[in-house]
């Protein structure tokens, strides 16, 4: 799934701060944290920042409106970290998390979380795996002792993994193989990112998924499914001080990765991406209609310059009165049946990408070159103040109502904390996005747009080329 966290805050805040200035700076425990309210202009989260003796980094945020809550636990480890022939063995853990542990044994984990009237999922990335739930709070601590059970003593049963080996080979097929966007989506990430830790899809290639062992995923769980690799947030009705005794209860004792330092100054080398050409391919694919991807090497997460890209793409195409989609969709004879701009930031390298379905009446090869003549016009003249203001104005509308649940917040600070270290950095990033010109912005286009570094894309039944993903 894309990770485009657009981070204008400004207007959210947590109205219930239990503790004052006095008692925070007193808990020992705290190593960080932003209090709820009006600070140099921008409304800050009520949020406390812990470390565990085993290493594991605890984040809590109080928001007493209603008795409930949200966990997240983010894992960093994703699709960069697998080695040659386990492809895939992260978003497989992620799977088999699901399938039960020494306490919660196979099929208790959903009815523990349905019978108490919550919800549960996860997700994988290149980056990071990330879990999460949302229940009442008096199943808080029911939740932690699931939670830890699973991070300590996952049973990944030999008849389960090798049955969830199918599932994950008809996931694969039902979002790639089967899926135009999907094909797209891996071939340009496999071209931009060739010969680096983000080439290979999250999911894993099929010969790898079909192959690896229960031992092999199991000492891959070993070494990273552990307190030092992972950050827990929780946010909702809860006391910093009797949450995190709680927390510490379940899972102080969990031993660190002694390996964890080394394994990944083994595996997290390499991303700045080697594409250096204008190439262009067509494959076949099931698209009724030809789909297409225009993409160039961009920046990774937590720079300027990747947040003037992420305004950059908004005005570009964020919107329907946006320069691609009145030029391209919403005119009278429209060429396109949509497209879009995204600035995809990853944490050690980044992508910048416009993708779209084409009209059968507008020749695929055309396209190309309209669309690289339409940026130089759009650099030169459609970049301006009001703009760039009007996306500043829909980022922070639009993040302002998913930072309104307990659960966009502990997504939010546990990916600024994930990718940047320091979850109260999203401060920095609010200001900066607060404070990006049009100067900068246009600066942003002719670096992406006008490179001459791009690959060019498209999928459709009618062309010939086999795409091996």
């Amino acid at each position: 799934m894309f990770k485009l966290l657009i981070s204008i805050l400004s207007l959210f805040l947590f109205t219930h701060c239990s503790d004052g200035k006095k008692n925070q700076a007193a808990d020992k425990s705290v190593i960080s944290a932003t209090k709820g309210g009006l600070q140099d202009g921008i409304y800050q989260i009520d949020a406390k920042k812990y470390k565990l003796d085993n290493g594991l980094t605890l984040i809590l945020s109080q928001n007493k409106k209603l008795p409930v809550f949200s966990i997240y636990t983010f894992y960093k480890v994703g699709s960069k970290h697998e080695p040659k022939g386990m492809t895939g063995a992260s978003h497989f853990l992620e799977h088999m998390m699901f399938k039960g542990a020494k306490k919660f044994a196979q099929g208790r984990f959903d009815k523990v979380i349905e019978s108490n009237g919550g919800s549960s999922n996860a997700y994988t990335n290149y980056d990071e795996t990330v879990y999460y739930e949302s229940l009442p709070i008096n199943s808080l601590e029911l939740i932690l002792d699931l939670e830890a059970d699973r991070m300590q003593n996952l049973l990944l049963e030999p008849k389960a993994f090798e049955s969830e080996k199918q599932v994950v080979l008809e996931e694969r097929k039902m979002r790639y193989e089967n899926s135009p966007r999907g094909q797209l989506y891996i071939g340009m990430m496999s071209k931009i990112f060739e010969k680096t830790p983000y080439e290979v899809p999250v999911i894993g290639t099929i010969p790898d998924i079909k192959s690896v062992t229960r031992d092999q995923v199991f000492e891959y769980f070993k070494n990273y499914y552990a307190p030092n690799n992972a950050i827990m947030l929780i946010v909702g009705d809860l006391e910093y001080d009797k949450t995190y005794k709680m927390v510490n209860k379940y899972f102080g004792k969990i031993p660190a990765s002694k390996d964890l330092k080394a394994l990944k100054a083994k595996e997290e080398v390499g991303f700045e991406s080697k594409f250096k050409k204008d190439q262009v391919d067509h494959f076949n694919g099931k698209s009724e209609n030809p789909m297409f991807t225009l993409a160039f090497p961009g920046i990774k997460y937590g720079t300027r310059e990747g947040y003037v890209g992420d305004i950059l793409s908004g005005v570009l195409a964020g919107s329907r009165s946006a320069f691609l989609n009145q030029k391209y969709v919403a005119s009278e004879k429209p060429l396109l049946n949509y497209i879009s701009a995204s600035n995809y930031t990853l944490e050690n390298a980044g992508i910048f990408f416009v993708m779209g379905e084409i009209s059968r009446k507008y020749d695929i090869n055309k396209l190309k070159t309209d669309l690289l003549a339409d940026f130089k016009h759009f650099c030169a003249n459609e970049i301006n103040d009001q703009k760039i203001q009007t996306i500043k104005n829909q980022y922070l509308i639009k993040f302002y109502d998913e930072l309104g649940t307990n659960a966009g917040v502990a997504n939010y600070l546990g990916t600024i904390e994930s990718y940047l270290g320091d979850f109260t950095k999203y401060i920095d990033e609010i200001k900066i996005y607060q404070s990006i010109t049009t100067e900068e912005v246009q600066k942003s286009c002719k670096d992406f747009l006008l490179s001459k570094n791009h690959y060019y894309m498209t999928v459709w039944k009618d062309n010939k080329k086999k795409l091996n993903i």
